[in-house]
Formats: structure tokens, sequence, C-alpha cells
């Protein structure tokens, strides 16, 4: 008698169950997004980082050489700053093909060196120029092309040195 009295409960019913996938699904859709967000951060984050390294090693770069340079020509509407390792010699840039290349020049006369006068000096570079401002400041303008976004970017360098016209 007292076995007639319980009812066997032989599974589940409709809405326990529908109610556990709903619950299920929830839970699955915002662990999907949470990782979808993470994902999207972590690409922005790489972007942002080459992009830094890139941009602070032009500015760096181009920020030492003028500033080391004891005299500054300019010949044609190129600037020429000292080479870094040699003294004697003097390099200008020119963004061509997809590369900024850095030529590197005679002291005296302003003429190519001859063998070794050029190297790629940096790539993912979309335009670039190095001109003279108003008041003798070196004026850096360049476009870096990071995962298909373009980056225009412009840097003023006072230097206080001597600037020659030639």
């Amino acid at each position: 008698m007292i076995k007639s009295q319980f009812k066997k409960n032989e599974g589940f019913s409709l809405i326990e169950v529908l109610t556990a996938l709903v619950v299920i699904s929830m839970v699955l859709s915002l662990l999907l997004s949470g990782l979808i967000y993470v994902n999207t951060i972590d690409k922005k984050m790489a972007i942002d980082q080459k992009l830094f390294y890139n941009e602070r090693y032009l500015n760096l770069y181009f920020q030492k050489q003028i500033l080391r340079s004891e005299k500054i020509y300019v010949k044609n509407n190129r600037v020429y700053l000292q080479d870094l390792e040699s003294p004697e010699h003097y390099n200008y840039y020119q963004y061509s093909n997809g590369f900024l290349r850095r030529y590197k020049v005679s002291g005296d006369g302003l003429i190519l060196i001859g063998s070794g006068s050029n190297s790629q000096f940096a790539d993912s570079i979309q335009s670039f120029s190095l001109s003279l401002g108003s008041d003798q400041e070196i004026i850096l303008k360049y476009s870096l092309a990071v995962e298909g976004m373009i980056y225009y970017r412009e840097t003023t360098i006072s230097h206080g040195r001597m600037v020659e016209f030639v």
C-alpha cells in the first residue's frame, strides 16, 4: 500500500528539458561572446603595438640623426643628414616601391658613394617625406600600413643646427 502512494518518475518533463536547454544556451552564448570580445581586443592590441614600435623606431632614429648632425644640407628640396656610423658621409631618404631607402652620399659634393650607397631602411611605409620647415625645423611625414589600415603621422623636430642650401 505504501508503494501505491508514491508514483515513480521515469524521466524529465518537457518543461524541465526545455528550461535546461535555455539555461545551457544562455551560458554558452555568454561564453562565446566573451571569447569573441577578448579576441577582438587582442587583435587591436597587436595592431597598436606594431604601430607604436614602427612609429617609435622612425621618430627616434630621425631625431637621433638630426640632433647628431653637425650640419644639415638641403639640395633640390632634399634634406641630407649626417650619417651616424661614418660622419664624413650624409644620408638622404626616398620612398619607392613600398620601401623607404637610405642613400649614402659623400660629404663633399653630396654625390652617391657608389657600391653600397643605398639600403632598405623600413618597410610597411605607404608614403614618406623629410622636409625643412619655415623655422629651419625638420618635418617628418609618413604613413604606415598595419593590418590593412593606413595611419598618417607628422613629426616636427627642432634642432638648432646650421642648415646649408646647396
